[in-house]
């Protein structure tokens, strides 16, 4: 059973009576950061010192409880020291919103350390800044605490690290981590894409595809506030891969490339595609596809197949398509590279495309049709 940590909770302050951080208070004040059963849970003061060491007696100190401890109950070692405390949650809690596992160090030097901080550096975008549970595996897949190694931190504030001179054969395993987010990051971070368009061509001053433009030629198909837009030629060459320079490209106006200010007086033919606002998919939407797993080359959900397969469950000519792991990540956070994805044809991820040698993840996909669609 896979298995998620939630953040340290110190919100009992000191007081004549002792420390308290029972979990039905804890609850209340953090609502959905703390899963309703917890199978297991760590204290340890504030200065870091487990609580099995410091020589206290508890009141209270279990997963179902929380812990509790009274002055009035202490014998010789004085009064109760303040105290912080982490839960083991498992099932839903930590797979509702979760990202793609990192592994961005590895034990040669002092040890493995996947902190938070440089993530969300070198992952713009992938993970939420103030994650509600971290899991930790070697990048083999064994539970970090299946290791028994000893471990510096463990908690989604800081991340994870391990330090080599900690451990009784001086080195650390190899590990990698994700977090579980709450769950407006995945709604927020869901891209929803339209087909490719191409309403004009470059054979008088140029290639305009503006948003304006794209708005009339194709009604119900185009957002109004676009969050981004690809440009590729018609041949399928990225925007940014041609000597092309353009007057302007970007989701305000949309794609403008002038003729005569290019050295070979003539631009490309291009062709744009729009990620719109989740909620520019809520309209006529099918229910999710899961056709193909990504065990050969890949892992293809296009619209050509799902048609064959689903003749009544899928239009033909979708405004808006989204993908997303069969786990529920966003397709955008998972870090993968698409051989397509787009309404006019779906979604495909293709394993000899990843970085590293990756394989690509399992993906689902939804379209979003015509109102005409739903009310046939």
């Amino acid at each position: 059973m896979e298995t998620c940590h939630t953040a340290w909770f110190d919100d009992g302050d000191l007081s004549e009576n002792g420390d308290s951080e029972l979990l039905a208070d804890l609850r209340r004040n953090h609502e959905d950061r703390i899963c309703s059963e917890p199978l297991d849970m760590t204290a340890q003061t504030v200065a870091g010192i487990q609580s099995q060491l410091t020589k206290n007696v508890f009141h209270t100190h279990s997963a179902s409880d929380g812990l509790s401890c009274l002055n009035a109950e202490q014998e010789t070692e004085g009064p109760c020291a303040d105290y912080k405390v982490q839960f083991t949650c498992a099932g839903e809690f930590c797979s509702s919103c979760r990202t793609n596992w990192f592994d961005q160090d590895d034990p040669d030097g002092n040890g493995d350390f996947e902190n938070l901080s440089d993530l969300l550096q070198r992952n713009s975008g992938q993970i939420c800044p103030r994650p509600i549970a971290i899991e930790v595996q070697t990048v083999s897949g064994d539970p970090a605490w299946s290791t028994s190694e000893t471990f510096l931190s463990l908690d989604t504030t800081y991340g994870f690290a391990c330090v080599n001179a900690r451990q009784n054969d001086s080195s650390c395993e190899d590990y990698k981590v994700r977090f579980t987010c709450p769950e407006d990051f995945c709604q927020v971070s869901q891209e929803c894409r339209t087909q490719w368009f191409n309403c004009d061509d470059p054979s008088n001053d140029g290639d305009v595809e503006s948003i304006h433009r794209l708005l009339k030629s194709y009604p119900g198909q185009v957002c109004r506030n676009p969050l981004q837009i690809e440009a590729r030629t018609t041949s399928g060459l990225s925007s940014e891969l041609t000597a092309d320079i353009f007057l302007t490209h970007d989701v305000t106006f949309g794609l403008a490339c002038i003729n005569n200010q290019q050295q070979r007086q003539q631009c490309e033919d291009y062709e744009v595609m729009l990620v719109c606002p989740s909620d520019f998919c809520h309209g006529c939407r099918t229910r999710w596809f899961d056709l193909d797993d990504p065990t050969r080359e890949g892992d293809y959900e296009t619209l050509l197949q799902l048609l064959r397969v689903y003749p009544q469950e899928v239009c033909s000519q979708p405004v808006a398509v989204e993908a997303m792991t069969v786990s529920g990540i966003p397709a955008n956070l998972t870090g993968d590279v698409f051989h397509m994805y787009d309404a006019s044809v779906g979604f495909a991820c293709v394993n000899d495309g990843q970085p590293s040698g990756k394989r690509c993840h399992d993906y689902k996909v939804r379209f979003t049709c015509l109102p005409a669609f739903c009310s046939a």
